[in-house]
């Protein structure tokens, strides 16, 4: 036996690389040839990896978030449905020949997960260093004490079933990544072997055991891991199910994708409507990934595997198939659970009010129901979860009608299935969906999407919208938060999009953000208004090289000396250390937003933890001219109180409380009833006065 491969066994091989140009095109060359799929993870190389890779024939995917486990996560997402997966490092210290002797104990039914052992092969003399030596024994001793394990080293080269590596739940982005495996191995009961291999020194300098900062961070790294994992619950891979997420969607196409918004938004923008649509539902589906497990798979119409990657990244791509959409969902699952997968769930990507908290209810709901639905506005369902195959599901349904979902529900009933509801959302298909009605054509693509979160904001939106310049440069969405007055009324008044959203800050502006078709987004909160001339400021800060980001200075509309202080100290902090919140208008570029995967739906501080990641990308500018916003969030607790509560939230979130706790505890300190996109108590005064020296700097 070579690898497997002739046995019908399906193995795939993840190699991250970071700069190893030198040493790449002798792994590939080693690796035996009846493979299933090798996939190259550049992770962020500064020299001709990808391209030699590239050469090589085999698949490449970009992953510029730094990490070792960042690069093994990314390969992951973008597997074929493989039996095993095979770990290799890129710098040519392992020996790939030996493959087919890692992956035989798996084959063969005798181990679940199999470690390349250095410690128990030869080794050839300078390949492990002494520091090396010390820190894998100290690791295994470790985990041997606590799960009575018998490791002898934590060997990058390993194999695991795809199976169960799914269900381990793997999250480590950094050097904890191999032992983060080998723990929750033990910890789930896998059959663990360890088969010895040869190791030699690595073509180039390594660039942990090579540097005194990299031996530290990465021993830190382990033993951190190592007590994390010892003192807290892994509650994932307890469950015991291998859980699997597909997505449907269409290549954004002008003239093929969403051809019902053409006449509101052109062939252009309603491709890029769908385009940003796909993006919101893919980087759901990679935080759920990332923090759950599950696997993966966007099933696809239109184009091809080569364009959707262009597009979107390096998923698990796969065409829908013929037939009508019963079929091709069916096919989607019946696949799925061919493949062994305990539960699945599959979504369109039409939904920009989809969370990932209704991802996360809808696989909870499958351990005691049998079906999860999650029906949309117009009759239809967004979602659909299944923890068995039951093909007559999706017959005789009338597809595009708006009945799906009643006759779904009925089905199931009819063959003795649990049924389980999610909340009702609004999918995106006719110009109505966005507040658009076809006199509203728009040709070109805009350059900036604004997106403004709002709820019960009727009083506070006419002042922002009415100083916005009228431009087809530029588009507005309003994204309301089941609002109990007239703000969806006012914001369509003034030529807004409006699409409607369950309450919540960051849910909301990711929502706006899926619809938006700018080359880049404006977050602006509802009471803020911006200064003149914000789009060119804004597009030659994001012009600059190096600019991730950027946000204006605050200025805040009252007339009290005490808020030119509240002013300074915010605006000394964004210029000093690139920390601006929401309240400043922060903007970016659309692609890079969906790369990071947009806001996390935090109940508070949403906005701190976005800027720390855009940090991680470079600079974040910030302009000279200043937003105007209203003061009564300081006017309700007075200014100290506030800044004291705001401070106290922050030092609570680095310190790792829980976010819905710290907002329950922050909401009742700022005497705030519930948590939602807008502070609404207290509007602002008729007669406010702009500050004459900030007047000059903002359009009222």
């Amino acid at each position: 036996m070579s690898n497997g491969a002739s046995t019908g066994v399906r193995i795939s091989v993840v190699i991250p690389t970071l700069n190893e140009e030198n040493s790449i095109a002798l792994v590939l060359r080693d690796l035996p040839k009846d493979l299933h799929e090798v996939i190259v993870v550049d992770n962020g190389s500064t020299d001709r990896t990808a391209a030699i890779a590239l050469a090589q024939g085999v698949r490449v995917i970009h992953e510029p978030r730094r990490g070792y486990g960042s690069a093994c996560l990314a390969g992951l997402a973008a597997l074929d449905d493989p039996d095993i997966v095979v770990f290799l490092d890129g710098d040519f210290s392992d020996f790939p020949e030996e493959l087919a002797n890692l992956v035989l104990p798996i084959v063969n039914g005798q181990a679940d997960f199999v470690i390349g052992s250095r410690s128990r092969g030869i080794h050839e003399r300078g390949a492990l260093t002494l520091t090396q030596r010390f820190g894998n024994g100290l690791a295994c001793l470790l985990m041997n004490l606590f799960w009575r394990t018998a490791y002898s080293d934590l060997g990058p080269f390993r194999a695991i079933r795809y199976s169960t590596l799914n269900r381990l739940g793997m999250c480590d982005r950094g050097f904890g990544w191999t032992i983060q495996m080998q723990i929750r191995a033990a910890k789930a009961r896998m059959r663990i072997a360890e088969v010895p291999v040869r190791y030699r020194k690595r073509v180039g300098a390594s660039k942990i055991s090579g540097t005194l900062k990299g031996v530290v961070g990465a021993g830190t790294k382990i033993l951190y891991t190592i007590f994390r994992e010892a003192f807290t619950k892994s509650p994932i891979f307890k469950k015991g199910h291998a859980e699997r997420l597909i997505v449907f969607t269409r290549y954004p196409e002008p003239g093929q994708a969403k051809t019902r918004l053409m006449p509101a938004l052109g062939a252009e923008g309603a491709a890029a409507c769908q385009r940003g649509m796909t993006a919101h539902a893919l980087a759901l589906a990679g935080r759920l990934a990332h923090e759950r497990g599950v696997s993966v798979e966007v099933r696809f119409t239109g184009g091809d595997e080569s364009r959707m990657r262009e597009q979107f990244g390096s998923w698990h791509f796969k065409v829908q198939g013929p037939g009508d959409l019963g079929a091709r969902l069916k096919s989607a699952a019946g696949n799925a659970f061919a493949r062994g997968l305990d539960r699945i769930v599959i979504i369109g990507a039409d939904c920009p009010a989809l969370s990932q908290r209704t991802l996360q209810d809808a696989f909870d709901a499958l351990a005691s129901n049998d079906v999860v639905l999650g029906p949309s506005a117009d009759g239809g369902y967004y979602l659909i979860g299944l923890r068995r195959m039951e093909p007559a599901l999706f017959n005789g349904i009338s597809w595009g009608g708006a009945g799906v979902f009643e006759e779904t529900q009925a089905l199931a009933q009819g063959l003795g299935m649990r049924a389980h509801l999610l909340e009702t959302l609004r999918d995106v298909d006719l110009p109505d969906d966005l507040g658009l009605r076809n006199k509203d054509h728009r040709p070109g693509t805009p350059w900036l999407s604004i997106v403004i979160p709002a709820r019960d904001e009727a009083s506070v939106l006419p002042r922002t919208l009415s100083g916005l310049p009228t431009s087809e440069a530029l588009e507005v969405i309003v994204v309301d938060g089941q609002s109990r007055d007239e703000t969806a009324a006012v914001a369509s008044r003034f030529g807004c999009q409006v699409i409607q959203c369950p309450a919540g800050r960051a849910r909301q502006m990711n929502a706006g953000a899926a619809v938006a078709r700018g080359k880049a987004l404006l977050f602006l909160h509802a009471d803020t208004q911006l200064p003149n001339g914000f789009m060119e400021s804004i597009r030659q800060a994001l012009a600059k090289p190096g600019t991730a980001a950027g946000a204006f200075r605050l200025a805040i509309n009252s007339a009290s000396i005490e808020y030119r202080l509240v002013e300074g100290l915010v605006n000394l902090r964004s210029r000093i250390r690139q920390r601006p919140y929401g309240d400043q208008a922060l903007f970016v570029a659309s692609d890079l937003f969906r790369q990071l995967g947009g806001y996390r739906e935090l109940q508070v501080m949403e906005d701190f933890e976005f800027v720390l990641r855009l940090r991680r990308h470079g600079h974040i500018a910030v302009l000279r001219d200043s937003v105007l916003t209203s003061a009564r969030r300081w006017e309700m607790c007075g200014v100290l109180k506030t800044t004291w509560i705001n401070q106290l939230s922050i030092l609570g979130y680095r310190l790792g409380m829980d976010a819905a706790r710290l907002a329950a505890w922050r909401n009742s300190r700022l005497g705030l009833a519930e948590t939602g996109a807008s502070c609404a108590a207290s509007p602002p005064r008729p007669t406010e006065e702009i500050p004459a020296r900030i007047q000059t700097n903002t359009s009222t």
